[in-house]
């Protein structure tokens, strides 16, 4: 059995889910550039970049916070960790080899999204700054 939908409640449904997910999508796709970015490019590269990419995540962070993104205090803390991560994996390790990026790509995904559904479902607690 087919469902015909018509198109502008397709656009509506699909526009309603970036807005509601925007700040994660793009964090998403950030991380996963950064971290095949690095298997190409040599150390100081690395370092420069995770530097410079940190920056501006934490001030889309704060931008999303300030729009009201976040559910809570605890769902920006997550998004937060992922950024530091990437401070983290960029300025300690010298060398990332390995595609095993993906597999915390994934941790991250499903724990945020998870807590996010979550919260959206059974209510939010505090609210974010």
């Amino acid at each position: 059995m087919r469902v015909d939908f018509p198109e502008e409640t397709v656009m509506r449904a699909l526009m309603t889910f970036v807005r509601r997910w925007s700040f994660g999508l793009v964090l998403l796709l950030v991380y996963l550039a950064v971290f095949n970015l690095w298997l190409v490019v040599n150390a100081r590269w690395t370092l420069v970049s995770s530097i410079g990419i940190t920056v501006l995540l934490v001030a889309l962070l704060v931008e999303a916070a300030r729009r009201r993104y976040f559910f809570n205090r605890w769902e920006a803390l997550l998004h937060g960790l992922v950024i530091l991560d990437i401070l983290l994996e960029g300025t300690l390790l010298r060398e990332h080899h390995s595609h095993g990026f993906y597999l915390c790509a994934l941790g991250f995904a499903g724990v945020i999204s998870a807590y996010r559904l979550h919260l959206a479902k059974y209510g939010s607690g505090a609210s974010a700054p």
